[in-house]
């Protein structure tokens, strides 16, 4: 009978051990997978702040702006603008 009970509590302390070992694994799991959701979210931050930098950079005003200042580029007076046509020879 001692044997049997011998067996029984390596058994229990095998079962013991193997659901503790499988808490931490979980637990670490866990903690790895909410830093990365952190991690998704800064990401997901600085993807917005990208698209409204872009967004604001393709604005026409910007690039009319752009244009005068770097390029010395101006729009036209009205009297020098010409006016071609597809059918004129």
């Amino acid at each position: 009978m001692n044997r049997v009970n011998a067996c029984l509590l390596a058994l229990v302390v095998l079962c013991a051990w193997s659901v503790v070992t499988s808490q931490h694994v979980s637990r670490t799991l866990y903690s790895d997978l909410q830093k990365e959701q952190k991690s998704q979210q800064q990401l997901d931050v600085e993807y917005g702040q990208l698209m409204l930098e872009q967004g604001t950079w393709g604005a026409h005003a910007v690039i009319e702006k752009a244009a005068e200042t770097r390029l010395g580029m101006h729009t036209p007076d009205p009297r020098q603008v010409q006016v071609v046509t597809a059918g004129a020879t």
